[in-house]
């Protein structure tokens, strides 16, 4: 891992941390509502850092013992189209935010430019990518909450569907392939090399745990911290991003 080098990074292209933190301000009413002073979690920052990934579950209706959270859910009658739209922007600013991170490690221009020309060139795939992921937890979701015993099971197998597929989102990017083709090469990567890029992995998460905590005491003090904690984590999560690409491109032998 060398997370000061993907400091360096976003150093020299800091306007990329305003991805995430716009898409954060966007969900900026779901972030308040996390406001529970204490949660520990482990994870890696997305391939677009938000603040949600390591702060407490909403307030949830009902007893499911697995909650599935959308942003803009306590919106009810305004719910669907900010989602749809939020899901669009997503996509879109995915895109864009991925080919300049690819750019700036290659050492070629990252400009509005290159930012516009990768989200349209990549806007469809993770568009896609979205459907599918929502369309397993529509179709599997059900199934483990009818059968309780398994729940602990169920969410295992995410965990470990998440690390197989960790790079899914940057092979779409470097490799220029399909949304399917992607996950595929994620999967046979790690597979093959699980001991590389589990101790790769590992000390993001647990710097990642560390700053949640930090960032869940700052969001339930006041709407000030929860705007710094924003601000901090999409910084620090657009260094991991820089850090995860430069990973994937040097393990596979992709920079020159």
């Amino acid at each position: 891992m060398n997370l000061s080098k993907g400091f360096d990074l976003t150093k020299r292209f800091y306007p990329l941390v305003f991805v995430p933190i716009i898409l954060d301000f966007l969900q900026l009413g779901d972030i308040l509502r996390r406001a529970q002073g204490f949660a520990l979690k482990f994870t890696i920052p997305s391939a677009v850092p938000s603040l949600t990934q390591v702060l407490a579950d909403p307030p949830q209706s009902g007893t499911g013992s697995i909650a599935v959270n959308l942003p803009f859910s306590y919106l009810e009658g305004a719910f669907l189209l900010l989602f749809i739209l939020f899901l669009l922007t997503g996509a879109f600013l995915k895109g864009g935010f991925l080919g300049c991170v690819l750019a700036g490690i290659k050492g070629y221009e990252v400009s509005v430019d290159t930012f516009i020309s990768c989200a349209k060139k990549f806007f469809s795939r993770f568009l896609l990518q979205v459907f599918i992921i929502f369309f397993l937890l529509l179709v599997v979701t059900p199934l483990f909450l009818a059968l309780r015993a398994l729940t602990f099971l169920f969410l295992i197998g995410i965990m470990i569907l998440f690390f197989y597929l960790i790079f899914w989102d940057y092979i779409i990017v470097v490799e220029n392939v399909r949304v399917i083709d992607a996950a595929k090469i994620s999967w046979n990567l790690v597979r093959s090399n699980i001991g590389k890029v589990f101790s790769f992995i590992l000390p993001i998460a647990l710097i990642t745990a560390l700053i949640g905590i930090i960032a869940n005491a700052l969001v339930a003090t006041s709407l000030i911290f929860a705007v710094i904690a924003i601000i901090t984590y999409g910084y620090f999560g657009t260094a991991v991003v820089f850090t995860m690409m430069s990973f994937y491109l040097e393990f596979t032998e992709i920079m020159e």
